[in-house]
């Protein structure tokens, strides 16, 4: 009996730094996590929260960005297009329009609003199924010194003039310049362009129209 009293002293000994240990790291966490802000891919858009009366943690509403009948117009071409936010597919690429999907355009709803500093981007498709124009088969007629309209109903409307055209091969596409240039108020048009690669489900090149605001 002394013996299993002496053994099980020793055995709570020999464990006693590692229950002093494990306390201690488990202090150490839980103070990081309070302290620390949460961080995510997009913490710059996160809803900013007010605690009401009640104690409850409540969002706050943000007026939406885009008004009713909200549009992209490019007179030059004869183009009228409705605009919806969009965000990033699984794949890291930025998406497409969703209720417009043809018909429609994107704006990348993480970056730089229009007419604000910065690159704020819209992109569309160029076709439909079957080699059918869509919103963007004709954005490569474009000419440097065109004029591009945001209209935003209730806002003052936009105006951008064409600057640069540029072809891209996807994996070279300068990312850096399409979405965050901040040295002025740009707006980047996005859409395919060249060869239908069947393998690769994609075009061979991407056509990147450069826009800066009008003062």
């Amino acid at each position: 009996m002394k013996i299993f009293k002496r053994r099980r002293l020793l055995f709570v000994i020999m464990l006693l730094p590692f229950l002093i240990t494990a306390s201690l790291m488990t202090g150490i966490l839980l103070i990081s996590s309070w302290n620390s802000p949460h961080r995510s891919n997009s913490s710059s858009h996160t809803i900013p929260t007010e605690v009401a009366t009640s104690g409850t943690v409540q969002p706050i509403k943000k007026p939406p960005l885009w008004a009713k009948g909200a549009r992209l117009e490019i007179p030059a071409i004869a183009l009228v297009a409705p605009i919806e936010d969009v965000g990033i597919r699984n794949d890291g690429t930025m998406e497409v329009p969703h209720h417009n999907q043809w018909e429609g355009v994107g704006w990348y709803k993480f970056g730089t609003f229009p007419g604000k500093p910065g690159s704020a981007v819209i992109d569309g498709h160029l076709d439909k199924p079957g080699g059918y124009p869509a919103v963007f088969w004709n954005l490569n007629k474009l000419q440097t010194g065109d004029i591009i309209k945001i209209v935003n109903p209730g806002k003052k409307t936009l105006r951008f003039q064409v600057r640069d055209m540029q072809y891209y091969q996807p994996k070279e596409a300068p990312l850096l310049r399409i979405f965050s240039d901040r040295s002025g108020a740009y707006l980047n048009l996005i859409t395919c362009a060249g060869e239908w690669i069947a393998s690769e489900h994609q075009t061979a090149l991407r056509l990147v129209v450069y826009t800066r605001l009008m003062t």
